[in-house]
Parts: structure tokens; sequence; C-alpha cells
């Protein structure tokens, strides 16, 4: 457990995430699989999948799978490869592919939403005997506590994600969405939508932001679109690529002033209403005003109160229609 807490955030955050469970539940081989909605599995990490089962579900059998559909619409997220049996749920190609290919006797499947139709799947792989049910019943108390540090790890390997490109390029706080290589949103920036409207009138899709394989596109009144190809090793976002939407900072900057005139703010909230935009934190607004942390909050607090908000995620929105 401390190891996999530890790792969250990183690229073998999974691969620990699997060695927890085995800890409890013994496997002869794992595999970690990504799965996107209508678009080939990629197996991400294994260590024991031979070399020929590999190449043939890449190359046909995964439309035989039938984890995408056990994923829909059910809250259950934990299955044994028996039980998909027992229901009638693999076809007689698949099942012969797990018997003489794969070569297993039994595979017990842990399944973690990414998005609306993406998952991760964590399969723990038996060659001889099936997993009991009093297995069955651990793990789906461990995918339960797994689930959240799950979401931990996506909030972190997105962050890293994100601050990689920002570091590299210099850039303020942008609008995020990442795409899988077949246009599944990943992920999406809470005021995506709004601000993407106001770049270019309306939301684009996702398959005409990445049309292309366009590096940058300039939309209205300053916005831009940048497009940051995946190099990521980790399992949420491998192949996936990064799209940034952002004003210039002298747009951005106009425009806060046209916002301040309007709600009567100070200098100093003023000041702080760029800062947070740009993607500074309360200390590295402190830092760059020259006043204590503290004072940003009661800077904060008291513009909140003017503007009748509770949260930076609440200023976003109100500044977003001045854009």
């Amino acid at each position: 457990m401390a190891q996999a807490l530890r790792n969250i955030g990183r690229p073998n955050f999974y691969e620990s995430m699997v060695e927890l469970v085995r800890q409890m539940i013994p496997c002869d081989f794992w595999i970690v699989a990504r799965y996107d909605t209508r678009a080939k599995p990629l197996i991400v990490s294994e260590n024991g999948m031979n070399s020929n089962a590999k190449t043939l579900y890449a190359d046909t059998l995964w439309q035989h799978d039938p984890l995408p559909r056990r994923f829909d619409g059910m809250d259950l997220r934990v299955f044994s490869l028996h039980e998909l049996r027992d229901s009638g749920a693999l076809d007689t190609i698949y099942a012969r592919y797990l018997d003489k290919t794969l070569m297993i006797a039994d595979e017990l499947a842990l399944l973690f939403p990414i998005s609306e139709g993406s998952f991760l799947a964590l399969c723990l792989d038996r060659q001889s005997g099936r997993f009991s049910d009093e297995e069955l019943a651990l793990a789906r108390e461990l995918q339960a506590m797994l689930i959240e540090m799950h979401h931990q790890h996506m909030l972190h390997a997105i962050e890293h994600q994100v601050s990689l490109f920002l570091h590299r390029n210099g850039l303020g706080k942008p609008e995020v969405m990442i795409l899988s290589s077949n246009n599944t949103v990943l992920y999406k920036s809470e005021t995506w939508s709004h601000a993407a409207t106001q770049a270019f009138e309306r939301e684009p899709q996702p398959e005409e932001i990445s049309c292309g394989r366009i590096a940058e596109t300039s939309g209205r009144d300053g916005w831009s679109l940048a497009r940051f190809e995946g190099a990521s090793q980790d399992a949420v976002l491998a192949g996936a690529d990064v799209y940034l939407l952002r004003r210039n900072t002298a747009d951005i900057t106009e425009r806060v002033e046209q916002f301040a005139r309007l709600h009567q703010l100070t200098r100093r909230q003023k000041e702080i209403v760029t800062l947070s935009l740009q993607g500074h934190h309360n200390a590295s607004i402190a830092e760059r005003l020259n006043i204590s942390v503290g004072g940003v909050k009661n800077h904060k607090l008291r513009l909140y109160e003017r503007l009748d908000i509770t949260s930076e995620r609440e200023l976003v929105s109100a500044i977003l229609p001045h854009f």
C-alpha cells in the first residue's frame, strides 16, 4: 500500500497497484490495458503475456473482448473470466483464444473509469485454477478503495503533463483538453466549453480539434489553441495529446482592466485576479506582490465578497463573459 501511495502521479503507479492486489490475490501474470470507445485497446503494461497472444489480440481478437460491453452502464466493475463464461458473455472465438493462445484458466479484471467511454483494466491471470468467491469479494472491497487512488493519480498525471508543457513554452494558465488517439475525451477542464465558444464562436468537436494534426490554431480576440503530442508513459495518458486553449497575456490584462472598472476592484484585487488567471497559486502571488500568503487570502476573501462568489472557479466563470 505504501509503495502504491508513493507512486501516485508517477508512470509506474498502476504496476504498483497490481502488485498490491496480487500480494493478497496471487496470479501467474498480469496485464494493464486502456479501453477507449470504438478503438483498439492499448496494452500499456504486462509481465508475462506471450508475444503470439499479444499479436493476435492486437490484430483482430480485441474486437471479441467482452470487457467494453461489461463496463457500459454497470456499477459492478470487478469480474472473473469464470463469471463471464457462465453468463455467456464469451463468444467461441475469444474463448478459444483465451484457452489455446493466452493459455489461462481464469482472469480477474478490475475496471477503473477514466472518462465517459474510456476506462483502465487491471487484469490478473491464472494459468490453472479459478479465482474463488472469497477472492472476488476481496477484489471488490479493494477496488472501492483503489478507485480513489486512481482518481488522485489521474489528477496528478494530468497536472504534471500540463505543467511540463507550460514550462517548455512559457505559457500562462490555459483551458485543457486531453484526447486519446481516437478522439475520446480523457479530460476536459471545467470552463473549456465556455472558453472554446469565446474563441471559435462554438465549441469545436474533438475530431475537429485533432483534424490534420494541427500544431497551433488561432482563434478570435487573441485566443490560441496549442497541441502537445503525448509522450507520456502513464497508463491513463499513453498515446494521448494535450490541447491548451489560452489568451495572450496582454489581452488578459486588458480584459481584467475592463472587469476591474466594472466591479470597482482595488489595485491589489486587480493584480491578484490577473495573476490567478495566469495560473499563479497563493504562494506565488504573495512572492510576486511582496506580501504574505495570508494577505493574498484576505484580498481574495474581500474580492469574493464584492463579486458574491465563494471560489476561484466561480471567479474564472465570472470573468470569462468579458473575454
